[in-house]
């Protein structure tokens, strides 16, 4: 029997499932166009974080444009299977092709794909800023190559509008609450502050560094571990992992270094910026002196440099009104028992930073050292407190 979803998408199969909805591959049936349409779970109907989400998605799609950009082509609701509830629904383009992650799943890609790849998706990223866009979570997962060459920015379901008119701002997180994947996160998104385009610049700094070495900077056992590692570790120059000697160029590495710094004042200040200085990079591969962030800090009009400030949240025509506990990637950053030991590869000891381009860039200067201790202990207290609470169920049942 035909599954037919809003009268107007027949439902083929399933594209793959989150913790907010399923992805149907479905066709449209005024023309049987493919499309990729997204619903919700049928058990959040009455979640309001989450229909605030489906909603700021939809708002936030209509706002972009751009080659690089998934576009909305319809939202609306649908009858849940409890009476009296509703689904939201998003369609998209069905685009054919594979994850980046997908791909970096068969180790490091070459060094002209990668950038290419980069360059597209800082694109992408550059006109979403424009519009006063940051997604918060890119990452490998959603940058969709289509046919394996274009590629595709997607799931600006975490994303906050902050500049501009007409949408507000739909932001659904609670003060100092965190949200996104932790080995994409920048060290101001992990301490809960706000944020600006140059969150993105640093997660789009992971996935070049990713692309060109096999893996991401920062990993760990847990989430509260990665981020307490991009708060506090030194970053390994890409050239130094062995899956990426000989293949990163000096100019390279300094690029990918400044996109990286922990201080967002000292990385690239915009997309656009970031990728003016991989075309440089790729142009004369031993120019570092020209690489530094100060180069690229005085934005020309028209690229996506904007101010820090967030404003108040709202979605549509009003406030929403959102509780609940912090999340990683729809994962509780903090367990309510404790969670199993998982064995993990022991960390390369710090390279010497005399005489690299890393040395300015990856420590933290010593105003920041004192704030970074003050969060340190605060995941501490935070992870002490589950423990505690973890062992005080176990001790009643």
């Amino acid at each position: 029997m035909k599954r037919i979803v809003a009268d107007k998408y027949e439902v083929l199969g399933v594209l793959g499932e989150g913790g907010t909805g399923v992805v149907h591959d479905a066709i449209r049936t005024t023309d049987k166009a493919p499309v990729a349409l997204k619903v919700m779970h049928d058990a959040l109907a009455g979640d309001k974080q989450i229909r605030g989400r489906f909603q700021r998605e939809a708002a936030i799609l209509r706002r972009l444009e751009g080659e690089h950009v998934c576009p909305i082509l319809d939202f609306g609701e649908v009858p849940g299977e409890e009476p009296g509830t509703s689904l939201l629904y998003i369609a998209l383009p069905k685009i054919t092709g594979e994850s980046l992650a997908a791909v970096l799943e068969k180790g490091p890609i070459d060094v002209a794909r990668a950038l290419e790849i980069l360059l597209q998706v800082l694109e992408a990223l550059s006109s979403a800023h424009g519009q006063g866009v940051i997604h918060r979570d890119l990452k490998p997962a959603n940058v969709l190559l289509e046919r394996g060459a274009k590629a595709v920015v997607v799931d600006f379901g975490m994303s906050k509008i902050i500049t501009g008119s007409g949408l507000g701002t739909t932001n659904l997180t609670t003060h100092n609450m965190v949200f996104g994947t932790p080995e994409y996160m920048s060290p101001e998104q992990a301490r809960g502050d706000e944020l600006d385009a140059r969150c993105d610049v640093y997660a789009a700094g992971v996935i070049l560094y990713e692309m060109l070495t096999g893996a991401p900077p920062f990993t760990g056992a847990t989430p509260l571990s990665v981020l307490t590692a991009h708060l506090t570790s030194d970053l390994e120059p890409p050239s130094k992992r062995p899956d990426a000697a000989g293949r990163v160029t000096p100019a390279l590495e300094a690029v990918v270094l400044g996109a990286l710094a922990r201080e967002r004042d000292a990385r690239y200040p915009s997309a656009s910026a970031f990728a003016a200085a991989i075309k440089h990079a790729r142009a004369a591969p031993d120019d570092v002196a020209s690489l530094t962030p100060e180069s690229f800090s005085a934005a020309p009009p028209g690229t996506d440099a904007f101010a820090t400030t967030i404003p108040a949240a709202v979605v549509g025509d009003g406030p929403v009104d959102v509780t609940g506990p912090t999340l990683i990637n729809d994962r509780p950053l903090v367990a309510s028992t404790p969670p199993p030991r998982i064995s993990a590869k022991p960390s390369r000891p710090p390279p010497s930073s005399k005489g690299t381009a890393a040395s300015h860039l990856s420590r933290p200067p010593p105003a920041e050292a004192s704030s970074t201790r003050a969060w340190i202990a605060v995941w501490v207290l935070v992870g002490l407190a589950s423990i505690a609470v973890g062992v005080y169920f176990a001790l009643r049942h």
